[in-house]
């Protein structure tokens, strides 16, 4: 049985835990949980009781003797920690180490993943302070659910509102269900854009997030794989890997890549997700003026194909390469000439429309293109895209 630890704390959005803990205790998940002090003025711990069929943790001094090492003992005991909802106050107190109750001190003390569903006022959530928190949590690998944009318990709209119960649940069961699901898997990811410079104040780039890529690579980390993430610039904050690696231009991305796939040896997979820049151009030391004519000047160099490179490499290819496509037209047929002409093993191929841009987008919709597979699917989005496109390669491991 797999054992999750719920810590609720002080939120008008408490009471939705009840419906979380309901449904889970329902899929037999064993279930412990804290109370905060300031979670008691929202919900009380008889209805918790009551809901989970035994008692609540509420304070570290008021445990039985024989339990006085209790916030130990329920990190130790947990396959999975879940703060839910996560005041800002108790965001705080995790970031900067305090552990002044039973709460923070069974997160000081805890060796296992910790999900934070954090739920609040949007000038609390968009505080600095609460920001520079989120950030800190989000490096050491705890992971963020939400929070959800709408109407507040207080009347105003926007970010803050604690994610929907469904979305959590099902972020807490893929979690324990695929735990370890690919442990011993060694995964490269590249993702973002590359940008090539014209001069020290311009380049040339595309409108690559980043975002798919990251998915795939929180996702295959979640798994247990040990991964790699390559990454080039992005505005988002990559998530909790093994190795990242930052990178700008196409060529460093090249270098790293292959560096990498010598390095290892044995890679089982490679998701070469980025968004690379076909062509660089001779850069111009200083910035060019308009009069300059500058176009004449300009020359285009063509940048070393990554995928095609390491599709092909005699030495130390990775057991699966995986490539990605943006087309606008003919989606299919210049998907399976790609697989074809570079020789890797599949392709994730979305098409690019005026009316749908996956690109910054956090929706996405692919087909799947193999030698002898071709899968179109529906719209979702790009972290269910993640789970279906490592379900797919992960197959053609076997």
């Amino acid at each position: 049985m797999k054992k999750i630890l719920f810590i609720i704390s002080g939120s008008i959005s408490a009471y939705k835990s009840l419906d979380l803990l309901k449904d889970l205790q329902n899929k037999d998940y064993g279930i412990e949980v804290i109370l905060t002090n300031s979670g008691q003025k929202f919900i009380t711990p008889l209805s918790l009781s009551s809901l989970i069929n035994k008692n609540i943790h509420i304070d570290i001094f008021s445990e039985k003797k024989n339990n006085y090492m209790k916030h130990i003992n329920l990190s130790r005991d947990s396959d999975l920690i879940v703060v839910s909802p996560a005041s800002a106050n108790i965001i705080a107190k995790l970031a900067n180490g305090y552990a002044d109750d039973l709460a923070s001190t069974t997160l000081a003390a805890a060796n296992k993943k910790i999900f934070i569903v954090p739920a609040m006022n949007k000038q609390m959530w968009e505080n600095p302070a609460n920001k520079k928190n989120i950030k800190v949590l989000k490096k050491r690998g705890v992971k963020i659910i939400g929070p959800a944009s709408g109407k507040l318990a207080c009347g105003e709209i926007g970010m803050g509102r604690m994610e929907d119960i469904k979305i959590i649940k099902t972020e807490i069961e893929n979690y324990l269900n695929s735990k370890n699901k690919l442990s011993g898997k060694k995964i490269l990811i590249t993702a973002g854009p590359t940008i090539e410079e014209i001069d020290p104040i311009r380049y040339i780039s595309n409108f690559s997030s980043g975002k798919q890529g990251f998915a795939i690579a929180e996702k295959a980390h979640d798994y247990g794989a040990e991964t790699i993430l390559i990454t080039g610039p992005t505005n988002i904050e990559p998530p909790e890997v093994n190795k990242v690696i930052k990178i700008e231009s196409a060529e460093q991305m090249y270098n790293e890549s292959i560096r990498i796939c010598y390095e290892h040896k044995t890679l089982d997979i490679a998701f070469l997700t980025a968004a690379v820049s076909d062509w660089k151009i001779n850069k111009f030391k200083k910035k060019y003026k308009k009069n300059e004519n500058i176009f004449k000047k300009i020359k285009f160099i063509e940048n070393k194909d990554i995928l095609k490179t390491i599709s092909n490499l005699k030495k130390n290819r990775p057991k699966i390469v995986c490539g990605f496509a943006a087309e606008t037209n003919s989606l299919i047929k210049n998907a399976r000439e790609k697989l074809l002409n570079k020789n890797c093993d599949l392709i994730f191929a979305n098409k690019i429309t005026p009316q749908f841009n996956p690109m910054g987008n956090d929706i996405n919709q692919i087909s799947i293109v193999g030698k002898n597979k071709q899968e179109k699917l529906v719209k979702m989005s790009k972290k269910r895209i993640a789970e279906k496109i490592i379900k797919v390669a992960s197959s053609y491991l076997n």
